[in-house]
């Protein structure tokens, strides 16, 4: 603790620091004359979103307080336009920023707000003033609550990407292939024409034959929908009101089996297409073909029987899904246990010193004492199991990333405890690889603080970190290594206090400690995402030690990406 009290006072803007523009920006706003108040008095878990926020290489966007005061970084700034809303936007409130939008984006906060429940949106058309006016904008976006230490919510974080020519080029495309693909198949398929307004439906000859209709131009809708299969037809009618709505984007495809009226033979069909609407967004027409996929509906069950048959003589095949139905237990014991036990500690001494408040006397400060410290572990426990599941989700574009600089910024971040403990660190020249920066600043960042935090009493802690390469034979002996590809091997060694060499394993399980928590502060979670980490980038990790003797840690990553794309194309 105090460590980062120094840091807290001699540098109170640390956790500002980067960020570009919107960091500059944010650290000279004078958040004294806003609800949020002085930077020195906002809570931790304020500052941490803020920290995550400025450095990250995704656009983020926070509302904080009953008055959603509002901050963002650079990747979101783009999304702002030219002209308008940015700079004014930050730090201002969220409804005198957002006039035009605040009947689509209020009930979403407040949602958010009240149940505690994220909630995901993708190509959402809401239009804002940008660039002088007001444009129609396509997002993807998700909106997060963000727990302060009260374990109240006290924000909502967006996390957003704007998707407007990706949805309009796919626009195109769609209207440009469905128009070419009706010309091309028009005399060799069904095709159909229904008027929304009149609820006629027309086909060509072909189609009425399939369906046993009458020759006549124009039908109502309802004959047509009779001949469809009992089991279908309401998912028949489901798909044409979804099409004529604007909001879907109109497209139309749906698979259904037909009945003929008179002979009773089945026909499996594809009916694709798409409507077509007004400058009021009514839809007009919805038309398009229809294909007798019967027999290649047949082929493709005996494929996917064929498919099942195989499939349970793999067993080798659930072991991920076993491994993956381990960790989801293990998060619900986490849920059930861990996070309750501290919250419960918070509970009853805050109870107990509401007694006392009017005269604090030892007793009552000792209670006091109790709830910051379980604060302080509920906070850092959240934090450390909600990296980690997010190391799950879809990874990052890998791209260059110079080992050295990754590992000087997490030294600097370590500066004051380096220089209290007296720490000497040695490294070699490491290497360039692919990969993701923050999951491998946070690989660094874990495997440099156990070896200042695991440390002999009265022994000056030394860390060596060497790059030895990884040849051939090795890499083909291990079934966890892509052998196409070449590796590197970065060692972390240090002279700690070590563990028993049979808990090498064991120390990459989730929650898994080999210390108590009086003895070590930790969550059992650090070890456990390097693992992901590694295994994110298609490496490894395992440790060796020796109890009383040290530790060290070797991090096999992959060396280069050129060798791997050239194998694959042989």
């Amino acid at each position: 603790m105090r460590s980062r009290e120094v840091i807290q006072k001699t540098k109170p803007y640390h956790f500002l620091e980067g960020g570009g523009e919107l960091g500059e920006l944010t650290r000279s706003y004078d958040w004294a004359m806003t609800s949020v108040g002085p930077v020195h008095t906002w809570p931790q878990s304020l500052r941490t979103t803020i920290s995550i926020i400025l450095r990250s290489d995704f656009p983020m966007f926070l509302w904080w307080g009953d008055d959603m005061v509002q901050f963002y970084n650079d990747a979101y700034r783009p999304s702002l336009g030219h002209s308008g809303k940015h700079p004014k936007a930050l730090g201002e409130q969220a409804e005198k920023c957002w006039p035009e939008i605040w009947h689509i984006i209020y009930p979403l906060i407040e949602q958010v707000r009240n149940t505690g429940t994220s909630f995901f949106s993708a190509d959402q058309l809401v239009p804002i003033f940008r660039n002088g006016k007001i444009e129609d904008v396509y997002w993807t976006f998700s909106y997060s609550p963000v727990i302060d230490e009260s374990d109240e919510i006290a924000g909502v974080l967006v996390t957003c990407t704007e998707t407007t020519e990706k949805v309009l080029n796919h626009r195109a495309l769609l209207e440009s292939r469905d128009q070419l693909q009706f010309a091309v198949e028009a005399t060799e398929l069904g095709t159909w024409d229904y008027n929304p307004d009149s609820n006629n439906f027309c086909c060509n000859t072909r189609l009425k034959e399939w369906f046993g209709l009458d020759r006549q131009n124009e039908i109502d809708l309802k004959f047509a929908i009779d001949v469809i299969a009992a089991k279908d037809r309401q998912r028949v009618l489901e798909a044409i009101r979804t099409a004529v709505d604007y909001s879907s984007g109109g497209s139309y495809d749906v698979e259904y089996t037909i009945v003929h009226p008179t002979n009773q033979t089945e026909r499996i069909v594809r009916a694709r297409g798409r409507a077509w609407f007004d400058d009021n967004k009514i839809a007009r027409r919805l038309n398009g073909t229809l294909q007798d996929v019967t027999s290649t509906v047949l082929a493709r069950k005996q494929v996917e029987e064929l498919v099942a048959e195989r499939t349970k003589e793999l067993e080798s095949a659930n072991q991920e899904l076993r491994k993956s139905n381990a960790v989801l237990a293990q998060f619900a014991y986490i849920s059930s246990h861990d996070l309750q036990e501290p919250a419960r500690k918070i509970k009853i001494f805050s109870g107990m010193l509401k007694t006392t408040l009017n005269n604090l006397d030892s007793r009552s400060k000792n209670y006091l004492a109790k709830i910051e410290a379980s604060s302080a572990r509920l906070l850092t426990l959240i934090r450390d199991v909600l990296t980690y599941s997010q190391l799950g989700q879809d990874q990052q574009e890998l791209k260059a990333i110079d080992l050295n600089e990754a590992l000087a910024a997490v030294l600097d971040d370590f500066e004051l405890l380096i220089e209290e403990k007296r720490a000497v660190i040695k490294s070699d020249n490491l290497p360039t690889i692919n990969g993701i920066s923050i999951q491998v600043f946070e690989l660094f960042h874990h495997l440099i603080s156990n070896s200042l935090k695991f440390v002999t009493e009265g022994v000056r802690p030394e860390i060596s970190i060497k790059v030895t390469s990884i040849n051939r034979e090795e890499v083909l002996r291990r079934t966890d290594l892509d052998h196409r590809r070449t590796f590197v091997k970065i060692s972390f060694a240090d002279n700690g206090i070590g563990f028993n060499q049979n808990y090498a394993s064991q120390i990459f399980d989730l929650f898994q400690r080999l210390h108590a928590k009086s003895e070590y502060h930790g969550t059992g979670i650090g070890l456990p995402m390097c693992k992901k980490i590694c295994q994110n980038h298609g490496g490894d990790i395992y440790a060796e030690s020796t109890l009383g003797q040290g530790s060290v840690f070797h991090v096999i990553l992959p060396q280069s990406d050129n060798i791997y794309q050239r194998l694959a194309n042989e």
